[in-house]
Order: C-alpha cells, then structure tokens, then sequence
C-alpha cells in the first residue's frame, strides 16, 4: 500500500515540471515566431523539446521538459501495468499491459528528432490500450467510468485528426492537451478505483486465511 500513491506522485511532479518548462520557454509560435514566453493556448508541448525556441533562441526549458516527459511515461507505465493486473480476462490483461506500456516509451521517445514517428506509434499503442480498457469496463459495467473512457478515446479521435489532417492548427494545442488532461484523469479514476477494490479483496483473503488456521 505504501506505493499506492506513486502514479499520482508521478503525474503531479510533471504536471510541475512542465509548469518550470512552461516559464523558462524563450518564445515563439508556429503562428507567429516573435512571441515572448510560451503560450498554453498556441504552443504546443513539443515546443519545449527542441534545442531552439521557435524563435530562434536557445531553449532552457528543455531539460525540465524532457524529464517531466520522462517521470510522466514512468507513471503512465506504472498506471497501465496496474489496471492490467486487475483484469479477469487474459485478453485485457496482455492487451492494456503491452500497449499501455508501449505507450508510454514511444510516448517519451517524442522529445526526440523522431518526433513525428514516435506520435504515431505512440498513439496506436495508446488507443489500443485504452480501447481494451475501454471494453473492460463495458464487460464490467463500470458505466461511469465508461463513459469517461469513451469521452477520452473522442478527445484522442478529434486531436489525431486535427494533427493528421492538418485542419483547424490554431486550435490543436488547446485540442492536444485537453485530451492528454482527460485521458491521464480518467487513467487516475479507473486505477483508484480497481486499486482500492483489489485492496479489499486481498484484505479479505487474508482475513479467511487466518480464520482457517
């Protein structure tokens, strides 16, 4: 139980990572290269990766951005082996385990000059992963977190083909990191939950364990 928390430990400390990032981001946009400081509603994330702001000047905020992506993929993989390991079904298990795991290595691998490649590959993995999930719930019943699985596999749907279809570009960083929001939360709901369920479960087993002896 002691490391219950460490997913979200894990999610808090990037979230203020990238906030650090965030704020020692030199400048520049797609849009418009001469802005000052980065900005929420137009940079995107990958903004902080490169050894250049878009504005042509060094870019400090990279490390930080670089091991806040990082300590997220740790706890995303953390996540996702957990919520597998609390399937009944072998087929969920393997399928969230290896694609959820998949996820968050390829989805690391976007701080580097493979960016593009590493986006795709990561979202294959990514949405199959939560696909299985996903389903899992509906198998279970579990309505409400459901339905938060089906508004987070939208989200991902609307900001993949923003990126790919190379339409409405204003908005897709506003786009990217609602869906990142959502499907991290929903991440957060569903393993709190089958955590604290299989909590209880073992509590019982041992319970019935020393009773027989």
């Amino acid at each position: 139980m002691k490391s219950k928390h460490l997913p979200l430990i894990g999610v808090a400390s990037s979230f203020a990572l990238f906030l650090v990032a965030a704020s020692r981001y030199p400048g520049g946009t797609l849009a418009s290269p001469n802005t000052v400081g980065y900005d929420w509603s137009q940079n995107f994330l990958s903004s902080l990766f490169g050894p250049q702001a878009l504005n042509g000047a060094p870019n400090p905020a990279r490390p930080f951005a670089v091991l806040a992506l990082f300590v997220m993929s740790l706890a995303l993989a953390v996540l996702w082996a957990r919520i597998a390991a609390t399937a009944s079904s072998r087929a969920h298990k393997k399928a969230i385990e290896i694609a959820g795991i998949g996820s968050a290595v390829y989805g690391f691998l976007v701080s580097t000059p493979m960016h593009d490649l590493m986006v795709t590959i990561g979202l294959l993995f990514s949405v199959t992963a939560m696909v299985a999930t996903t389903h899992m719930l509906f198998v279970e019943r579990r309505w409400r977190l459901f339905a938060m699985g089906v508004l987070s596999l939208a989200l991902a749907a609307v900001a993949a083909t923003l990126y790919y279809g190379h339409a409405l570009y204003g908005v897709l960083p506003v786009v990217q990191k609602l869906s990142m929001a959502a499907s991290t939360g929903w991440l957060l709901w569903v393993y709190y939950a089958r955590y604290g369920e299989a909590g209880i479960l073992q509590s019982m087993k041992s319970a019935v364990n020393i009773e027989s002896r």
